[in-house]
């Protein structure tokens, strides 16, 4: 091999080691901005987490405020039927 066929080596050799570090690096852009997008995603899934438990949350305490309620209309229920059921019988005669 002649110094004409070592030097066009060696510039094959360079421009082989220049494009791999090249695509290296291109391959270490790519995977910071996957990276990123993956944080994003992993912050928007937390915070619709979050939400979606602060709802929950509502929707029991509406289901216990509603069933309070109940309560509360069934006991007005009773009262007024005992009323109503006293008053035929001739209890509450005044």
């Amino acid at each position: 091999m002649n110094n004409e066929e070592r030097q066009e080596r060696a510039e094959r050799i360079e421009r082989t080691i220049a494009f791999i570090i090249e695509q290296q690096a291109q391959a270490e852009v790519r995977a910071t901005k996957i990276d990123e997008r993956w944080r994003r995603t992993e912050e928007g899934i937390r915070g619709l987490l979050s939400i979606a438990e602060i709802h929950e949350r509502g929707i029991h305490e509406l289901r216990d405020a509603g069933q309070a309620t109940d309560e509360r209309l069934n006991a007005l229920i009773n009262a007024v039927e005992k009323q109503i059921t006293e008053r035929r019988n001739g209890k509450n005669e005044e």
